[in-house]
């Protein structure tokens, strides 16, 4: 995240921070902010609120009555509105802390610059708190990840066990086995203790419960596991045919379970994922 608070007529900065690692010149980009915003008031009538460029998510908020523009920048994979609400509580405590000073200076910014710069405390206080939360979410969201999973699973091992006859649900189980192991061997997996927890047969077939989502690396765990999803799609499309998979799949209601999570499936990234798996794209 980086934050600039300007002068938003002058364009002067009064504060910067960045908790990103950038090459750039922050008083080249004050300027830039401010004449970007500028124009757009003078083409639009209205300020910039929020844009993307320079591989970068950047929202707005002008304060016309305090003459500041605060501008917030971070990765694309925060969303908009996550930045604008950061953005609202820097803007706040930033006019609460120094209202009297501008009221002093007669509804001016001019003057001595190093006044502001204990507020940087109080925003790298903001930031740690939000990493605090943002760490706390990543691990919510990974357990909703594993039991979407789990979910999915039982419902395609429910398919194997139950909607097969012995000489299909043998040759698909036979062949997932074999799969597994293949991918136990891949290079990126291969003995890696995140994953032991993980585990298959035949008879008990895959379990993904006993993880621990806090120690392991959830990069690592999630690419395993979608691997061992595709594995299993492929291998009962190989041996039923896409129309006898469709037809399992809607009898087992895993269309349902997609339909209705849907908004958590966005949400965790997931949607596209399991969309091309169990539309046999």
């Amino acid at each position: 995240m980086i934050i600039w608070i300007l002068e938003s007529e002058s364009g002067v900065k009064l504060i910067y921070k960045s908790f990103l690692k950038v090459d750039t010149d922050e008083d080249i980009v004050s300027g830039f902010l401010t004449a970007f915003n500028q124009f757009s008031l003078a083409k639009f009538q209205q300020s910039i609120e929020s844009i993307e460029m320079g591989g970068l998510r950047w929202s707005y908020i002008l304060e016309p009555d305090y003459n500041l523009l605060f501008v917030a920048a971070d990765t694309k994979d925060v969303k908009t509105e996550l930045l604008r609400g950061r953005l609202q509580a820097i803007k706040k405590a930033f006019i609460e802390e120094f209202k009297p000073l501008y009221t002093k200076r007669k509804n001016s910014w001019d003057g001595n610059l190093n006044v502001f710069r204990p507020f940087i405390q109080i925003i790298e206080d903001y930031y740690d708190q939000w990493r605090q939360v943002a760490n706390l979410t990543k691990l919510a969201d990974f357990y909703d990840v594993i039991r979407i999973f789990q979910q999915i699973l039982i419902m395609l091992r429910n398919i194997i066990h139950h909607r097969m006859y012995s000489k299909a649900r043998n040759e698909i189980l036979e062949r997932i086995e074999s799969s597994y192991e293949s991918l136990n061997n891949d290079k990126p997996f291969k003995d890696q203790p995140d994953l032991c927890d993980i585990t298959f047969s035949k008879d008990e077939w895959f379990n993904i419960i006993d993880l621990k989502p806090i120690k392991c690396d959830k990069e690592l765990v999630m690419k395993y596991i979608e691997s061992i999803m595709r594995i299993i799609v492929k291998v009962m499309r190989n041996v039923k045919g896409k129309k006898a998979c469709y037809n399992y799949f809607n009898q087992e209601k895993i269309y349902a379970y997609i339909f209705n999570n849907i908004n958590l499936l966005k949400d965790l990234n997931l949607d596209m994922f399991i969309l091309e798996v169990f539309l046999l794209l």
